[in-house]
């Protein structure tokens, strides 16, 4: 089927879209992957454009799948609509969408689908509670979402936000990395949670190497902030449309991030004021030397001492 002509049915024919696809996900299954990779090439590539148009939900949506192979399975879902309250046949959905991504290799192309996904449902309070904790785990690929995936747009929300910090800090500090964007504006409700997370989740010296990495990924958001001027590196089509979002937004976001990195400066600054004598006899040392210190040296270095009474 020719490009022009897929593009009419997903502008004008939503309905008879979803039956392509169903025969598109059948044909996948049988090795013909022609049909349903240009549907989702089509769709990925023009997601602005018709995204009104999209997979909406139907109660027996999930049906579309039981005969799809759990790679179609994954590359589709991030295309249904899980921003409804409440939706039919959510669960028996997630459910074989879980059992598709425990079977499929962890490739770039699945890693990414994966994580949009989970995001999109994570962002549901009704559809929360159904995520494996297992399935969290995924945050740590830390794929690169483009700013048009709908993951990315709705997963920096304050329940979301809360839900991974009830998780381990490794993943907390992914899930951070990952939805950080010089794209992305931050909400005032995922902001609010997120500076109170670097506050309280990564004090302390054991959480350094976390530090340095959300440090890092900071510095570089700034720094694109900084350097996007009207031409945004990127092969979207949209190029228009999101560099007029960054800067119609960019100096609120250069105060958020800006805030988030002097939060988690002061902290490193804090721990090395308490930890400054031992510079006195191991010589100058680089933040990042700190860090890569034995945990077992860093706990048994000296009490805090005032400097000036080491220089008097």
């Amino acid at each position: 089927m020719a490009e022009q002509e897929l593009r009419y049915i997903f502008e004008q024919k939503p309905e008879a879209l979803r039956l392509l696809l169903w025969y598109a996900i059948q044909q996948e299954r049988c090795g013909d992957t022609d049909l349903f990779g240009a549907i989702l090439h089509l769709k990925k590539r023009e997601f602005n454009r018709w995204c009104p148009h999209e997979l909406h939900w139907h109660p027996d949506a999930w049906k579309m799948f039981t005969h799809a192979s759990p790679r179609a399975i994954i590359l589709v879902t991030p295309y249904l609509d899980w921003g409804r309250e409440r939706l039919s046949g959510a669960q028996d959905l997630i459910s074989k969408w879980v059992a598709a991504i425990s079977v499929v290799p962890h490739t770039e192309e699945v890693t990414e689908n994966v994580v949009d996904t989970l995001l999109q449902i994570s962002a549901n309070p009704y559809l929360r509670s159904s995520i494996p904790a297992d399935v969290w785990l995924w945050l740590n690929e830390r794929p690169s979402l483009p700013p048009v995936c709908k993951g990315h747009r709705l997963g920096g929300d304050r329940d979301t936000v809360r839900t991974v910090r009830g998780l381990n800090k490794g993943i907390l500090a992914s899930y951070l990395i990952m939805i950080w964007s010089e794209w992305k504006p931050l909400g005032d409700d995922g902001f609010a949670e997120m500076r109170m997370s670097v506050r309280e989740d990564f004090n302390g010296v054991g959480n350094g190497h976390h530090r340095a990495e959300l440090i890092q990924r900071l510095d570089c958001i700034l720094d694109e902030l900084d350097r996007l001027s009207g031409s945004p590196d990127t092969n979207l089509e949209e190029d228009k449309l999101w560099r007029d979002k960054v800067e119609r937004h960019s100096p609120v976001m250069k105060d958020r991030y800006g805030e988030l990195k002097r939060i988690l400066d002061q902290e490193t600054t804090e721990i090395l004021d308490c930890m400054c004598p031992c510079f006195i006899f191991l010589g100058p040392l680089t933040l990042m030397d700190l860090y890569r210190m034995p945990l077992d040296l860093r706990v048994c270095l000296p009490s805090p001492v005032p400097v000036t009474s080491h220089l008097e």
